[in-house]
């Protein structure tokens, strides 16, 4: 996979995941396609940002 196509999945799995938390009611599968919309933002230039504001907010509390 190409980065731009990482991106477009990673930007529709979000969607999802946002409209699930939303709708109170998580289940199995849909966990799963949280974990692999978290998986694949991993594998992009973004997760070196997203695992530093994550490590701010773990030094701050």
């Amino acid at each position: 996979m190409t980065q731009g196509q990482i991106y477009g999945l990673v930007t529709f799995l979000a969607v999802v995941a946002v409209m699930l938390v939303r709708s109170n009611e998580v289940k199995a599968w849909q966990a799963i396609a949280i974990a692999l919309g978290g998986f694949y933002l991993a594998l992009t230039p973004m997760g070196y940002m997203v695992t530093w504001i994550v490590n701010l907010i773990a030094k701050a509390l």
